[in-house]
């Protein structure tokens, strides 16, 4: 069983506290009590039997260029508690110990406490969320409510928003150098003249190169086998300008996927994603000709720094015949998406019931006519 976990309390009443997605502090839900990150990180090294001013943050660092903070990943180390589904495998750490009736985010099997988390898997960044449960629920019944009357009856029930849980998901953000070169040929059109039958047209050619190198910034991937690629692209993008360091009392109140992808997993994607990103810009910089012809393109990364993230969302799932239904709405923006569990008999009723119904109706008038 592992130690018990340093739990964020109120200097007032002593009661739990949890970050504010409003007022981007920590508050305190019993007394009112509100506190900034400042009095955080003093309580936090009071715990920790570190002095506060040893945590203090070092000379403002590149936002791309991992330099690991080991003063943070010994806090993350000891406040992290580590929870297992047994049933899908899914990962999720919190900042204090969930309940025995704690379930998974996503097949709702209950989880198991596993243990902690090492240093390494210490987030660089975190973009706090912003957006309230309220919120996600508000444009939850936005979502499902033109639809409602063919969902499964309990997916709006009052059961299954319950389960609705903030969760931080994990990601990878990627920068680097491409060095590019392009070699074409540029036409441009001086006009046609017509002789008999025949339209000549002339034009002037010129050489085209282009050569050079250029930076492509924050390139995402996710960090988790377990969240839906298409779903999270659904709710993109993020604003990676709010980001801040990763301090353990962001997860108060809320819960984040250890991720399960490494940057090496990722690797091959995120190196054509930048490639593909340069070759647009070479090739939006040939401009001012009817036609390009391209004779020799090269393109070469020179290079990859990491940084591992988490970014927030609203997430709910729901099971039906064995298949998976989520919804999902950004912490961040409250842009959301998701999948919807039609009800098939439903539609069939609908769809072709009142075609019947009015091809019945139209032959007994015309019966008793």
């Amino acid at each position: 069983m592992p130690d018990q976990s340093i739990a964020y309390k109120c200097p007032s009443c002593n009661a739990p506290l949890a970050f504010d997605t409003v007022t981007q502090s920590f508050s305190c839900d019993y007394c009112g009590g509100r506190f900034d990150k400042n009095e955080i990180e003093a309580m936090t090294a009071k715990a920790m039997e570190i002095l506060p001013g040893e945590l203090e943050e070092p000379e403002a660092e590149a936002v791309w260029e991992h330099n690991r903070d080991e003063k943070n990943e010994k806090i993350f180390a000891k406040d992290n508690n580590l929870y297992i589904c047994p049933t899908c495998g899914a990962e999720v750490m919190t900042d204090s110990e969930l309940s025995a009736s704690a379930f998974c985010h996503y097949c709702h099997s209950p989880v198991v406490l596993s243990g902690r988390l090492s240093g390494e898997f210490c987030p660089d960044m975190i973009i706090p969320f912003k957006m309230t449960k309220e919120q996600a629920l508000a444009n939850f019944d936005q979502w499902t409510k033109k639809h409602r009357l063919f969902l499964q009856k309990d997916f709006t029930s009052q059961k299954t928003l319950e389960k609705i849980q903030g969760l931080y998901v994990p990601f990878w953000l990627a920068d680097g150098v491409v060095e590019g070169n392009i070699a074409a040929d540029g036409f441009k059109s001086l006009g046609s003249v017509r002789r008999g039958d025949y339209i000549y047209k002339t034009e002037s050619k010129y050489s085209v190169i282009r050569s050079g190198k250029i930076n492509i910034d924050g390139i995402p991937a996710d960090g988790s086998s377990k969240a839906d690629d298409a779903l999270m692209e659904s709710i993109e993008p993020f604003d990676y300008s709010e980001m801040v360091k990763f301090e353990m009392p962001y997860l108060s109140g809320h819960c984040a996927e250890k991720y399960d992808v490494t940057k090496d997993m990722v690797y091959g994607r995120v190196q054509q994603r930048m490639i593909d990103a340069a070759k647009n810009e070479f090739k939006a910089s040939v401009k001012g000709y009817s036609r390009v012809v391209y004779k020799n393109e090269s393109y070469a990364l020179r290079g990859i720094r990491w940084k591992y993230v988490m970014l927030p969302m609203w997430f709910l799932s729901y099971v039906h015949k064995g298949k998976m239904y989520y919804y999902a709405m950004n912490g961040q923006t409250g842009k959301y998406g998701g999948i919807l569990p039609v009800n098939k008999l439903k539609l069939a009723l609908f769809s072709f019931g009142i075609p019947l119904l009015i091809a019945a109706a139209l032959a007994f008038l015309m019966a008793i006519s």
